[in-house]
């Protein structure tokens, strides 16, 4: 009767058991090297780095080296018993454990415990304690004493991928050795001799596209590998690969970021709807269109490869990043990713929202400019400037008489010149213009659900060139600090109304805010805003 082997994993079949096979952190492998020629291994170290960067591997090949009996340069033999018995994992001597699980006080004393008991098989006994910044800070105060005056015979290490949970004398007492993530033609050279190993074939495009997924980590490369080859017995393909892994076509993803950058919303939704169709893993795909959209700004500064969205120049992409870089995948809200993806497709910034024409006026009394300090309590007739005077050859012309109606009456403060006696050619807008078309940015910059509370609550309060400030109530400041985070499209709204390119400046003032007449919208979208932002705006009053 025929019995068939248990399979294992790639990653722990073709886990690094010397210094040689190490891929990449050659800094890190040539220090520890010459340590153990030396004899100079000190009882504490620290390897620090992302996931599957070989933290582990080298704490296992450096507990090797250090009981080697057969050591050839700094090198272990991995020939020896010892280091026989260390690889299959059948010596008492080598404690491995887990502080994700073992973090309390008591795991932590019953190490301290059999710390001082000698080695009974190796020369040296060694704790490899992984995952070490989970152990809790009651029982750091215990390991620390032993750190200090370790037995001679014993050896800890530690793998971390946050060494910011060490406390400071804990780090005081170890050698730090940091591991760095590994480029894509390292992690792709060792796949291409895995599969040569077991005789496998796979096209380059292939090979890369794991390489790249990997995102510096060879375990997450392996891992893939391993489930990509379980799949199917031929070649590995970079079709078979996208859809196993649930990835979208390079094509699909150009058309979806074309789509972002020159406003063409309705073309990025029906690509979505395909996506969803298909079954597709929007996260992956957002993560996919992040890397891409930083690819083509790079090429459009003349980085990297030429692309066909490189010719949108560097701030449209850099709009678009922003929108997308601003979702949260891992907590996206009712309605879920897909909802997060549509609104950065409806968000402004696109070319063709750009080109087309600006609103007409909107009559909201709710949405008027504060009163300015200096301005007379009753305004005349002839105070208020004509619309054929104060609009700009962007927007269309409107009526004289509805536009006496519509537009509300600004007065200049003391020293500051009105409107209509100021120089035809500025190269920014006046306060006084900004004070006359904010109900039109208001009624723009709304079209955003989660961007309308931000600019209801804010006032134009300064212009200095082209430099746009607007003051939020100090009762309200987190409005400011998440309007800071949507600057891009604050910016797009303004300049699409006055017709000139401007930058805007977020500030906490005293600015007097007019009270929102109560409709259901404004109550929704006040409350839609509350619901995106979660619990930090768990102290945000209604904005008035």
């Amino acid at each position: 009767m025929s019995s068939t082997a248990q399979h294992q994993a790639i990653y722990r079949r073709w886990r690094a058991q010397t210094f040689g096979q190490i891929v990449g952190q050659q800094a890190v492998v040539e220090t520890l090297r010459n340590a153990v020629r030396s004899n100079r291994v000190s009882q504490g170290i620290l390897f620090v780095g992302p996931r599957g960067t070989g933290k582990t591997s080298l704490a296992r090949i450096l507990a090797k080296a250090i009981n080697c009996t057969d050591l050839r340069d700094g090198e272990p033999c991995d020939a020896c018993p010892s280091c026989v018995a260390i690889r299959e994992g059948r010596t008492l001597d080598l404690f491995e454990i887990d502080a994700a699980s073992n973090r309390g006080i008591d795991a932590i004393r019953d190490l301290r415990e059999r710390v001082h008991y000698p080695p009974g098989e190796l020369a040296r006994k060694v704790y490899i304690l992984d995952e070490a910044h989970q152990i809790t800070k009651d029982a750091w105060p215990v390991l620390l004493k032993t750190l200090e005056e370790p037995p001679d015979f014993v050896n800890f290490m530690f793998a971390s991928t946050e060494p910011s949970g060490f406390p400071a004398p804990i780090l005081s007492r170890l050698q730090r050795f940091d591991l760095r993530r590994l480029t894509v033609g390292e992690i792709g050279g060792k796949l291409k001799t895995i599969l040569a190993a077991d005789g496998r074939t796979a096209e380059p495009e292939a090979i890369d596209l794991i390489a790249r997924l990997a995102a510096g980590g060879m375990r997450d490369a392996e891992s893939m590998l391993d489930q990509l080859l379980g799949t199917d017995t031929g070649a590995l393909t970079a079709e078979h690969v996208r859809e196993v892994l649930g990835l979208v076509e390079e094509e699909t993803v150009e058309a979806f970021l074309d789509a972002l950058v020159r406003g063409e919303a309705v073309a990025g939704v029906e690509l979505l709807d395909g996506l969803e169709e298909r079954g597709r893993d929007l996260g992956a795909f957002t993560e996919q269109a992040i890397e891409g959209l930083r690819l083509a700004l790079l090429a459009s500064l003349g980085r990297g490869t030429p692309s066909g969205l490189a010719s949108a120049g560097p701030g449209a992409l850099a709009a678009a990043a922003r929108r997308l870089a601003s979702i949260d995948m891992a907590h996206p809200g009712a309605g879920g990713l897909r909802l997060q993806l549509e609104l950065a497709l409806l968000a402004p910034g696109g070319a063709a929202e750009v080109a087309a024409p600006a609103p007409a006026r909107v009559e909201r009394p709710a949405v008027r400019a504060p009163a300015l300090a200096a301005a007379p309590s009753a305004p005349s007739a002839s105070a208020a400037p004509s619309a054929s005077a104060s609009r700009l050859p962007s927007a269309p012309p409107a009526p004289a008489a509805s536009a006496a109606r519509s537009a509300p009456a600004v007065h200049s403060a003391p020293g500051e010149p009105s409107l209509s006696t100021a120089p035809g050619a500025r190269s920014g807008p006046t306060l006084a213009l900004l004070l006359e078309r904010w109900a039109e940015i208001v009624e723009v910059i709304s079209k955003s659900p989660p961007t309308r509370p931000l600019i209801v609550a804010c006032r134009p309060v300064g212009v200095d060139g082209n430099v746009v400030t607007l003051g939020f109530p100090e009762t309200q400041s987190f409005f400011k600090d998440v309007a800071d985070r949507r600057r891009p499209i604050l910016e797009d709204g303004v300049s699409r109304v006055l017709g000139v390119p401007v930058s805007v400046r977020c500030v906490a003032a005293n600015v007097e805010v007019a009270p929102l007449p109560e409709d259901p919208d404004s109550a929704r979208l006040l409350t839609e805003f509350k619901r995106i932002y979660g619990d930090d705006a768990v102290d945000v009053g209604d904005v008035g």
